[in-house]
């Protein structure tokens, strides 16, 4: 079959053989023995032709043809001699120019096969950073779209892949392409394969302390008595674990704005090292929320959650965005980032209580490469009877609260781990949907023993978090970050 490529050559005329096959069992560079086009159908195909001439031995070109449907690319294909379960790093680079929309016209799919030529498995190579002519990384969205005039804009991006060898497997072919794009042309090069030292398992026991204190006294009581949960969790052999929300005001009757700023401590501060002993006694992390007093003159007062390492160093800090009416209210004042802390090579997340609705924050978090979250929380609105106002009563439905759970795990593929201000509906959930652990109230403290990187397998291969994460298209998605935008006919209509 003739291919659309520049030269007008067959298919067996543009096929390069760029490198030569070496052994790789010394987890030397694995090389390619052959780069073929790839494609659908002819009518969609790009121009495909292989730089092969020095000093440029090492790129694949492609062109849309002029099509949207423009779909196709370079399939590498390297030879593989490894056993099941052994895990192989692959890299590759691009430069594409004018492409409307960035690394979204761009797709990178690895395949194993088998000696007969079979496919066995399948895995995504995702991007692993973008710039934009000779912007840094810092600079550009995640979906490599820049402002620059269309004709002038060069995208140069990273694509890798840790990939695990399955059973009978004897090569692996990467796809490399352009799709759904008019316009552009792209440049691969440096591709990379080589065999990686198989990872250490990550096995960590979470943990939910939620038991309440029998009354309030005062904030020097709610800490020592959230200090004794804390130990408690750490001899049930806990690593990391999780309080409420607000523990050192819970109870308390009046939080009014100036009672609110009163209770506010700074971060870090004397009050904390209780935490911080037990912590290291136990060599275990500590998450949970108080007022945080801030600014130039102590007058700013945030609802913080904190994380304390096993060493009983604080390491992160994050101030709830989304507030609820009444502390918004109170004068308490809302945070702007979602950030993503490592705890002992684990990536941590937090949010706080009314967090939990908006559906962005948990994926934000996951985006940002979160494979835990911590969330201390009073409650949830949507976990409670829906009733109009004067037939009001809080009453907590446990279902619709575990729905909830299991939806912030599931959609988002993160560990949570969820401390109820209540204690009843504390919970863990895996990224795969199940609850782990559950106090029904009458518990107080909860764990449940994971493996950080126990990622559920899909049918069509590779895993169901990668299949998810393959086929989102961030370039897609702008209504969602648009400030301007009105808040929605529905609202609009039923108010």
């Amino acid at each position: 079959m003739a291919l659309n490529n520049l030269s007008g050559q067959r298919e067996e005329e543009v096929t390069a053989v760029i490198d030569r096959p070496t052994v790789n069992a010394d987890r030397t560079p694995i090389l390619l023995v052959q780069a073929v086009p790839w494609i659908c159908r002819e009518a969609i195909a790009p121009r495909i032709w292989p730089d092969v001439s020095p000093p440029d031995t090492r790129s694949l070109w492609l062109e849309s043809n002029g099509s949207e449907g423009c779909y196709g690319g370079w399939e590498l294909r390297f030879p593989v001699s490894v056993e099941v379960g052994d895990e192989l790093l692959f890299e590759l680079e691009a430069e594409a120019k004018v492409l409307p929309r960035g690394t979204d016209a761009l797709v990178v799919e690895a395949f194993w096969h088998d000696p007969t030529g079979a496919q066995v498995d399948w895995a995504p190579v995702f991007l692993d950073g973008v710039s934009d002519d000779g912007v840094s990384d810092d600079g550009v969205s995640d979906d490599g779209v820049s402002d620059a005039a269309p004709e002038d804009h060069q995208t140069r991006a990273r694509f890798a892949a840790r990939l695990r060898s399955p059973a009978g497997a004897s090569e692996l072919r990467v796809r490399c392409g352009i799709r759904w794009s008019p316009v552009g042309r792209v440049r691969w090069h440096n591709w990379r394969l080589r065999p990686v030292p198989a990872a250490p398992p990550r096995l960590l026991r979470l943990g939910v302390a939620s038991a309440k204190p029998e009354r309030w006294v005062d904030m020097e009581t709610n800490a020592r008595h959230y200090v004794e949960q804390c130990r408690l969790a750490g001899e049930a052999g806990v690593d990391l674990v999780c309080l409420p929300e607000l523990i050192l005001t819970l109870g308390m009757r009046e939080k009014g704005p100036h009672d609110a700023h009163a209770a506010a401590l700074p971060l870090p501060g004397p009050w904390l090292e209780p935490f911080q002993d037990v912590a290291r006694r136990y060599r275990m992390g500590i998450c949970f929320s108080v007022y945080e007093r801030a600014g130039k003159d102590g007058e700013v007062v945030y609802n913080t959650a904190i994380l304390l390492g096993k060493d009983g160093e604080l390491i992160g800090r994050y101030r709830k965005v989304h507030l609820a009416l009444a502390e918004a209210r109170r004068g308490i004042t809302a945070g702007h980032e979602f950030p993503v802390f490592d705890f002992d090579g684990v990536a941590i997340g937090m949010l706080i209580c009314m967090d939990s609705s908006p559906a962005e924050t948990a994926r934000i978090l996951a985006r940002k490469g979160a494979e835990i979250m911590l969330m201390p929380i009073a409650g949830d609105f949507r976990a409670n009877e829906w009733m109009p106002r004067g037939q009001r009563r809080v009453r907590f439905h446990a279902e619709r609260w575990k729905l909830i759970q299991e939806a912030h795990a599931f959609d988002n593929h993160l560990y949570t781990v969820v401390a109820r201000n209540h204690t009843e509906g504390s919970a863990i959930a895996a990224p795969w949907g199940e609850i782990l652990a559950y106090d029904d109230g009458s518990n107080g403290l909860i764990w449940a023993d994971v493996d950080v990187d126990d990622r559920r397998r899909h049918p069509t291969g590779s895993t169901m978090q990668a299949v998810i994460w393959s086929m989102r298209r961030p370039y897609t998605y702008a209504p969602l970050a648009d400030a301007t935008m009105p808040a929605g006919l529905q609202s609009r209509r039923h108010g």
